[in-house]
Formats: C-alpha cells, sequence, structure tokens
C-alpha cells in the first residue's frame, strides 16, 4: 500500500509515519515544500515500512504515480479557502484523509458527496482530536445515560508539548472574531473566539486530576459534524485550556477586547505569543481531555489524560487506524464523504492507546452515590471487593478489627497527635471505624481501645474537584483517590486551614492505602508523614463488617 502524506515531515504527519514504521508492505511518501526536509525526515525513521521524500507543493498537485491514499497533514486547516487536495483526489479516484479540526473546511469536505461518490472514492475529514475523540466521548457517555442534549469538550495540551506557530496564528485569527462554529439551542451560529470560559477538571478514574482549568471557546468542527449523526443535541460548545493558566486568562482578555473593537486583531501579536507560549513552559508535562455530555436524566463525563510527550500524537492516530484498517481490509472505505468520527472510533483507536501512556475513562457526575464511588468514577468497580464493601457506605456502617499504632518521635509530631487525637503506640489494638452519611458527605469516628477521633469526607469543590477533602476541624486535606491493580491509594495534594490554602512544600502526607488479605478482610496502611515533623502516627491493620 502506498500512502502519500502531504506534510511528512510536520509534527502530525512524521508522528504518523514514525506510528506506522512497522508495516512491512507500507511505503510512506513524505512529501512538503522542502525536499531536505523531507529527506531529513525519512532518515529519522527506521522499520519495515518503506520511506521516500518528496517535493510538493500542494496548491500545485502533479504526482508521477497514484498512491492508494493522500492524507493531507499539512494545515493550518483555518487558513485554506477550497482544497486542491481534494480536488486532486476526485480527478484521479485516489481516497483522500484530513486531519483538519477547522469546522469550516470540513464542512466543505463534507458537502461533496456526490462528486465523490460520480468519482468513486472516499473523503474523509476532521480524522482529528476534534471530532474522533469528541464523538468517542460521547458515545460512552450515551451508554450510560441515554441520548444527550448538550455537551462540552476541553482539550487541555501540555505545558511543555511543541506549538507550531501556525497554530498560534490559526488560533489569533479567530480571537474575538465571530468565526467558531457552535451549536446553541439547535443552531450552527458563529461566536467570537476565545471570548467564552467554562472550567473543568480533567480525571480520569483512578488518576490524579489535573488542576481546575479554564477553557476557552475554541474552532473546532464539533458543531457542525456530531450534529449531523447525534439527533438530539441542542448544544455543542468546544474550548481550548491553554497552560500557564495566566496566559490564558492573557489571550481570553485580549480576545474580548478585540470583540469590543479596543484591542486590534490579535494576528498582529501572533509572533509574541508564540514566544511566550515556548518560553513560559511551566506545569506537569500532561495533556488531557473532558467531554462532558447530558440530558434532562443525568450526567456523566469522559475524560483521556497522555503523559509527557504522548499528548502531541493525538491527532496523528486517528490516521494511523485508519491506514491500519486500509491494509487489514485490503481496500478503503465504501465511496462518498465521511467526518473521521464516522469511520474511526474507540475499537479501532485502543490498540494505538495502548502502545503509549494513554488512559481514558468516564465519571459518573451527577449522581448520589457514596463520596469514594464518585470520585473513582469507572475506576470503582476495579477494586477489590473488601474496598468497595468498606466504602459502601449510602445507611451507614460499622466496621471492626484490631491494628498495630506506631507514633513519631519528633516531639513536634506529639503535639500534633494529641490535637488530632492519633492513638498511642501499641499492637494488637481494638478498632472500629464507624461511617455516618452526613448531607454534604460522610463522617468516619475511628475508635482505636477507646481512643477516638473523627474526620469528615467530603466531595473536593472548585479547585480541589474530583479529590476527596478530607476535614479535621478548620484543617483540610485535599486528597486525590487513586486505583492501583486492585488497591486504593490516597495522596494528599493540598491542604488548609479555616479556609486559606497552606504552602505545599509543608503539606502532610505519607503512604496511605487500602488493600485485601488472603482472608478476603479489608486491610488498612495509614503512615502520616508531614515535613518538620517527621511520622506523625502509623497505624496498619485488618476490618471486617459488623452484622
Amino acid at each position: 500500500m502506498k500512502v502519500l502524506i502531504i506534510g511528512g515531515y510536520g509534527t502530525f504527519g512524521f508522528g504518523m509515519a514514525e506510528r506506522l514504521s512497522d508495516e512491512a508492505e507500507l511505503e510512506l511518501v513524505l512529501a512538503g515544500r522542502s525536499l531536505d526536509k523531507a529527506k531529513i525526515a525519512c532518515a529519522k525513521l527506521s522499520g519495515a515500512a518503506t520511506f521516500t521524500p518528496l517535493k510538493l507543493d500542494r496548491n500545485a498537485m502533479v504526482l508521477d504515480f497514484q498512491p492508494d491514499l493522500i492524507v493531507d497533514a499539512s494545515g493550518p486547516f483555518q487558513a485554506y479557502s477550497g482544497s486542491p487536495v481534494v480536488a486532486y483526489c476526485l480527478d484521479h479516484g485516489i481516497t483522500y484523509a484530513d486531519i483538519s479540526d477547522d469546522g469550516a473546511f470540513v464542512a466543505a469536505v463534507l458537502d461533496q458527496n456526490k462528486a465523490a461518490k460520480n468519482a468513486g472514492v472516499a473523503l474523509i475529514s476532521g480524522l482529528s482530536t476534534c471530532p474522533v475523540l469528541s464523538a468517542i466521548g460521547l458515545r460512552e457517555i450515551e451508554k450510560l445515560i441515554g441520548p444527550a442534549t448538550d455537551v462540552t469538550i476541553g482539550i487541555a495540551p501540555s505545558p511543555k508539548a511543541e506549538l507550531g506557530r501556525n497554530v498560534v496564528a490559526a488560533v489569533a485569527n479567530y480571537a474575538g472574531q465571530d468565526k467558531v462554529s457552535i451549536l446553541r439551542d439547535g443552531q450552527i451560529m458563529k461566536a467570537k473566539g476565545l471570548t467564552e470560559v467554562r472550567h473543568e477538571t480533567i480525571c480520569v478514574p483512578g488518576d490524579i486530576p489535573f488542576p481546575r482549568l479554564p477553557f476557552a471557546l475554541a474552532d473546532a468542527p464539533d458543531a457542525i459534524v456530531l450534529s449531523r449523526d447525534f439527533g438530539d443535541l441542542k448544544n455543542i460548545w468546544t474550548g481550548a485550556g491553554t497552560r500557564p493558566i495566566w496566559l490564558h486568562r492573557l489571550l481570553v482578555t485580549l480576545s474580548r477586547g478585540v470583540a469590543r473593537g479596543i484591542v486590534p486583531k490579535l494576528t498582529t501579536f501572533a509572533d509574541i505569543f508564540h514566544l511566550a507560549r515556548g518560553l513560559f513552559r511551566f506545569g506537569a508535562h500532561r495533556g488531557g481531555m473532558v467531554v462532558r455530555a447530558s440530558n434532562a436524566k443525568g450526567e456523566a463525563s469522559w475524560h483521556l489524560v497522555a503523559e509527557g510527550d504522548h499528548g502531541p500524537r493525538i491527532p496523528a492516530l486517528p490516521v494511523v487506524a485508519l491506514i491500519r484498517q486500509m491494509m487489514n481490509n485490503g481496500a478503503g472505505p465504501m465511496t462518498g464523504v465521511y467526518a473521521g468520527h464516522q469511520i474511526i472510533g474507540l475499537t479501532e483507536l485502543s490498540p494505538e492507546f495502548e502502545k503509549l501512556d494513554i488512559a481514558y475513562g468516564f465519571q459518573l457526575d451527577g449522581q448520589s452515590l457514596p463520596v469514594y464511588e464518585q470520585v473513582l468514577g469507572a475506576a470503582h468497580r476495579d477494586l477489590h471487593p473488601a474496598i468497595i464493601d468498606m466504602h459502601d457506605t449510602c445507611e451507614g456502617r460499622v466496621f471492626s478489627g484490631e491494628c498495630g499504632v506506631t507514633r513519631g518521635k519528633n516531639p513536634l509530631s506529639h503535639i500534633v497527635a494529641m490535637v488530632v487525637g492519633f492513638p498511642k503506640s501499641g499492637q494488637n489494638v481494638p478498632v472500629s471505624v464507624t461511617v455516618i452519611p452526613t448531607k454534604g458527605g460522610e463522617k468516619w469516628t475511628r475508635n482505636f481501645d477507646g481512643k477516638t477521633f473523627s474526620s469528615h469526607h467530603s466531595l473536593g469543590r472548585k479547585r480541589w474537584a474530583r479529590h476527596v477533602t478530607e476535614r479535621f476541624g478548620p484543617m483540610a486535606i485535599h486528597m486525590a483517590i487513586l486505583e492501583e491493580d486492585g488497591n486504593l491509594r490516597i495522596e494528599t495534594q493540598g491542604w488548609s486551614i479555616f479556609g486559606l490554602p497552606l504552602p505545599r512544600f509543608l503539606r502532610p502526607g505519607g503512604d496511605v492505602f487500602e488493600t485485601q488479605d488472603a482472608q478476603g478482610r479489608f486491610v488498612f496502611h495509614v503512615d502520616l508523614k508531614a515535613p518538620l515533623f517527621g511520622r506523625l502516627c502509623k497505624y496498619e491493620g485488618w476490618l471486617t463488617p459488623d452484622a
């Protein structure tokens, strides 16, 4: 199979070639305006596939060979009015695909169904993160709540990911301008880019949540293409969560200034924004996506997280999946036009995700569930049975067992232990835990041989959404709840007193996890430590439910 990739030495085109290098029966022609860059890209690749460089201008298509597929990965598609590549494929009977993230461009390709059928070819547009992953998330949610009426889609690239100047220029071009397609009250309309903001916390079930991020209205094909296939949708909104957050807020402020006519069009500052994005690359090297959907019956969200450099590879994966599909089937899709999500779904993409550090899953939002089950979402079902039972607290529970207790040796830690009410050191200490549901969460009371202390567990709010907040009087500990091989692990992410955030470098933490022993009993291990104080208290043991 012979595939021509226009923009083959760019970030996404090269990523496609890299992912497909293991296909022995595949010849990839990496094309672009610079033959030298195409040669360098081919030289970097190794594997069973064949790689050929080619100098090519997409605006003046002339080929002396007939590829089985032409992929347009050049972009930015917002700058294109019409596509000579599509015209070439129609004239020469070649299957076409692109990674366009521009709604108008995708819509223009989809309007050529008659021409595609007359030419006997398939035209596939929008084989990118949006709308392919947007549709995947929406389908997964609809399995839980039924047809959705409202959907919010947020994409947050890693702050350390490379962002091309063309991408920045495309964003600057629609900032503050009536150029972004949205679906509102059942009607597709134009809105001013980056002027509307929504907040979301991306968190794959059982993983560490992102910080709560602002997402600004961004251009994407979702409103146009998803509304065609998901007939119940009345509202579709897509946003981008740029980091660092201060740069995001600056862009939103300037875009609103453009919308009011008091700031010039931001294309003037594209180079400055690109430079700033490159210089201020602070924050965890993680990228993510959230799809939140709802209807009159309920609400849920689907989350995806890519660690490190694996996030920028995602836009290339739908095309990779398409090419593998064509090789396995021996042919391309039937003639006609297709949006990317109509060809590639989770079944085709999950094998590609598994080769990278990419995780995904859905969260059960808006449901009345015990605190830990709601935070863990779909990961809750992967816990050991004894842990699931321990946190099944809708009607209140009492558990009894025994444990060992070890206090810290630092005199300062004894003061903290006495204030909180931690038990004294000892072995085979009788222990019971009583969990009582409250209006805002759950009250946990531990009784160590007559010595008790209590705390209140609730769902984190605002900045600490997708966390569990445990309160000891005026002090609050904000915890990420993780699932690891059936075990539940707790990691402290922040803390506060009287609602005032305290320094992260002084936050308490330690080794805290729950598991199940060979007898099927719930086992807890809590080793609390804090900077300057050392160990505060360690207690570990087992519990079984009272009759």
